[in-house]
């Protein structure tokens, strides 16, 4: 945000843009920065204060301080560029490796949900469901405690047609690799405060993956609906097929290489790279503060189009593109276009201070 008020403030000194101008400008970014905070805020509601597990504040103290906490974390987090040591907050861990296995289970629905370490879903040719598990135990004295501690902590079970691995404690890091049957799933929900998500090979109605802090990453999915979410982390998506996906950051590229009939992404700094690899969407919209947009559709697409930004420029390179509306004012710049009398995919670009280019592949 500092840089892009010294950048509408160059264009004060410059004489391109009025003090008016520029003061509208910086509230129309405070606004987002605000939706940013609440966004990160809303993030973390079931997220507890690493340093208070104790439970000695009473609940409404707890509340009124989440943002906050969350907010300063965050920031950190960006500023480190990598994932939250652990070792600085708890001291010395110990390694626990355990394997969870289920043999010849039946079931739809994967449902995996803990503070920190990494999920990585693989299928495989067997039946069998396996959970490898290496966890890091913070605050055990010994092995035999830390074995006690992560037996007792970590849920992982079947449970009807779901298979559950759960765990509330923040003073262990779990990384799992999950290897499941090779079939068709109703759905699967991760969701980590930290650390990394990633799955492949997956066929799979909805899927919704979640982390306040790490990269998204999923390739070869075929589903319905996908709902991908961190607040500090790439996410990435290649070679998938969905009817409607979500993808949304606040610090962190985003990445989509596939087939979607609907499209909606946004981040508020990030930059967003969106490849159509088909003709099958119908509805893309694109959103960011300070990043850029980049969209690329095949030559054939029948598209109408509108772009918005107050300080980036704005770009259509397609076949048989006609222009209605192209302005370019100093503040506010907009760009409105189609490829043909009848369209079948109707596009949407919105960023405060960065360029939108769409082109064919």
């Amino acid at each position: 945000m500092k840089e892009q008020r010294i950048r509408i403030l160059k264009l004060v000194e410059d004489g391109k843009l009025s003090a008016d101008e520029a003061l509208s400008l910086i509230e129309a970014l405070d606004r987002d920065e605000q939706l940013k905070e609440e966004k990160i805020t809303a993030l973390s509601t079931e997220v507890i204060d690493y340093n208070h597990e104790d439970n000695a504040k009473q609940p409404h103290e707890k509340q009124s301080s989440l943002g906050t906490k969350l907010m300063d974390w965050v920031d950190t987090a960006v500023k480190r560029v990598k994932e939250l040591d652990l070792d600085l907050n708890f001291g010395k861990s110990i390694d626990i490796h355990h394997i969870f296995q289920f043999q010849g289970a039946s079931f739809h629905d994967i449902d995996i949900n803990f503070p920190n370490g990494s999920v990585n879903i693989q299928p495989w040719t067997e039946q069998d469901i396996r959970v490898e598990c290496d966890a890091k135990v913070y605050r055990a004295e010994n092995m035999e405690q830390a074995r006690q501690s992560f037996l007792s902590e970590v849920e992982c079970t079947l449970e009807g047609n779901r298979l559950i691995l759960h765990s509330d404690k923040k003073t262990m890091k779990i990384n799992v690799v999950l290897y499941v049957p090779e079939q068709a799933y109703d759905q699967i929900k991760i969701k980590l405060f930290n650390g990394p998500i990633r799955g492949e090979d997956l066929n799979v109605d909805t899927i919704k993956a979640k982390t306040a802090n790490g990269v998204l990453s999923f390739s070869s999915i075929n589903g319905k609906h996908g709902e991908f979410e961190t607040a500090n982390g790439q996410i990435k998506l290649s070679n998938s097929k969905y009817e409607k996906v979500e993808v949304e950051s606040i610090t962190g590229i985003i990445q989509f290489n596939g087939s979607a009939e609907k499209i909606d992404a946004q981040s508020f700094n990030g930059n967003l790279q969106l490849t159509l690899a088909d003709m099958a969407c119908e509805a893309l919209y694109a959103k960011t503060t300070t990043g850029n947009i980049e969209i690329n559709i095949p030559e054939e697409s029948k598209v109408i189009g509108e772009f918005k930004s107050n300080l980036g420029a704005l770009s259509a390179q397609l076949k048989d593109i006609d222009i209605s509306l192209e302005k370019n004012e100093t503040i506010q710049k907009e760009l409105r276009f189609r490829t043909a009398k009848e369209t079948k995919l109707s596009m949407f670009a919105d960023s405060k201070t960065g360029s939108i280019l769409t082109k064919n592949m």
